[in-house]
Formats: structure tokens, C-alpha cells, sequence
């Protein structure tokens, strides 16, 4: 059994506190409710709802074969969940232009878990869905924070999907503060492949979801246009700028 799953909330909230937080853009303001140190994990969280997210996660006393996380930033969260609980091999993916991704090259040395496979670049794209093809059926955790946009998320939701082993775990952040990505977790709540195990009441938003099944592989373009996971509305969304207006008959 993972020994950390006896460890308490306060102990990790401390661990967060003094891991640092994230900066905006100005280089001065702290993201999070705890300040940020210059050599720190720049954790977009704030402490006492990660704290629980990790200590959840720590309780499970399950050690992970293979993580995929979408958006990483500075790698922060990658690293400090990896010292919590166990997962062996990660694999990344990151578009590589948030203020904060310079980080990822020093915090990744650091990481407890072999980095089995870097993409950085859009995760939407084909060259991550064909690099990542390899695991399907493989993958048993992944962190989802990439595209906060409702099209965005739904893509990275599907693209991991269809690489999950039964009985996986998925994440997703920002399911409260983020409009977009609420309308996604509330969808996906509903789909009959997804079990929510733990939902915070922070300012962000942590779901934790078991898979129940992965999906049944769908071609690149189905990915492209987010179709396939939850309700149809965005497919709808979609082609209504496509749609031709009628002539009024004279």
C-alpha cells in the first residue's frame, strides 16, 4: 500500500505551501493563496483544495502504471503529485508557450516517474493523436489542464478516452472557475463511461472520474471536431456557421 495514504490534508497543504505558487504574467502577483518562490513548482492551485485533491489521491493506495497529462505549465503539478502517489511512467503533452513552461526543464529532472514520452505542442493536432496511438489501452491516469475552451477540453477528453485501460482514473481542472470547462465535466458527468469518485468545492474545480470503459477508436477528423464524448450539442455548434441560409421564395 502506497505509505503516503496515511499522511493528513495539513501535512500536504504545508508540502503545496512550500513548493510555491504559480505567478501571472506580470511576474509578481501570485496565482495561488501562498506565495511563490524563484526555484518553487509554480503550482496554479490553490492550497487547501489541492491539498485534498492530492490527499485523495494519496488515500487510493493505488500505484499508477502509466499518466498522461495534458498541460503542464511549468510541470509543477506533474512533479508534486508524483511525490504523493506512485506513477511509474508519464507521458506530456503541452502547446509550450505558457509564461510559466520555461520551469518545465529544471522541474522535470525532479520528477519521481520516468518521462516516458514528451509532446510538446498542440495536443489536438495529428502528430500527438499518431504518438500516442502506441498506448492505447495502456494508459491509467491522466491529469487533463490543457484548452480551457469547451471545443478545447472536449478534444483532450476524447483523444484520452480511447487510450484508457478500464478502470482508469481522469482528472480534470477548473470544472467550477472555468465556464467552458464546467459545461465539459457536466457532460461527461452524464456519459455512461464515466464515474465521478470525488468533486472539490474549492475555487477551481478538481473531478476525479473513473473510467468505466475506454472508446471505441474513431477516425483523426471525429478528434478534430471534439464529436463522440457526451451529448452532440457541439457538433450542432459546429455546423451551424456552415449551414447555408435559404432563399425566401418569392
Amino acid at each position: 500500500m502506497n505509505q503516503q495514504a496515511t499522511v493528513s490534508v495539513e501535512t500536504i497543504r504545508q508540502a503545496v505551501v512550500a513548493a510555491g505558487s504559480s505567478l501571472y504574467r506580470d511576474g509578481i502577483r501570485p496565482v495561488a493563496d501562498f506565495p511563490a518562490k524563484p526555484d518553487g513548482l509554480f503550482l496554479q492551485q490553490r492550497s487547501g483544495e489541492y491539498s485534498e485533491f492530492v490527499h485523495y489521491m494519496a488515500s487510493m493506495g493505488r500505484t499508477f502504471k502509466l499518466g498522461l497529462d495534458i498541460g503542464v505549465a511549468s510541470g509543477g503539478q506533474t512533479k508534486f503529485l508524483r511525490d504523493w502517489c506512485p506513477i511509474e511512467r508519464t507521458i506530456v503533452a503541452d502547446l509550450g508557450i505558457q509564461h510559466e513552461f520555461p520551469h518545465w526543464a529544471r522541474i522535470k529532472k525532479t520528477v519521481r516517474s520516468k518521462i516516458e514520452l514528451e509532446l510538446i505542442g498542440d495536443s489536438h493536432s495529428r502528430r500527438t493523436y499518431d504518438a500516442l496511438q502506441p498506448y492505447k489501452g495502456q494508459i491509467d491516469f491522466s491529469f487533463i489542464d490543457g484548452d480551457h475552451s469547451y471545443g478545447g477540453v472536449m478534444r483532450d477528453i476524447m483523444l484520452a478516452h480511447e487510450l484508457f485501460e478500464p478502470g482508469a482514473i481522469m482528472v480534470l481542472h477548473d470544472t467550477i472557475v472555468v465556464p467552458d470547462v464546467a459545461r465539459a465535466y457536466e457532460e461527461i458527468k452524464a456519459h455512461p463511461d464515466f464515474e465521478v469518485l470525488w468533486h472539490s468545492k474549492g475555487e477551481f474545480g478538481i473531478t476525479v472520474f473513473r473510467v468505466l470503459r475506454p472508446a471505441k477508436p474513431v477516425p483523426y477528423w471525429r478528434h478534430w471536431l471534439a464529436y463522440g464524448v457526451g451529448p452532440k450539442t457541439l457538433w450542432k455548434t459546429l455546423k451551424k456557421p456552415f449551414k447555408r441560409k435559404k432563399k425566401k421564395s418569392t
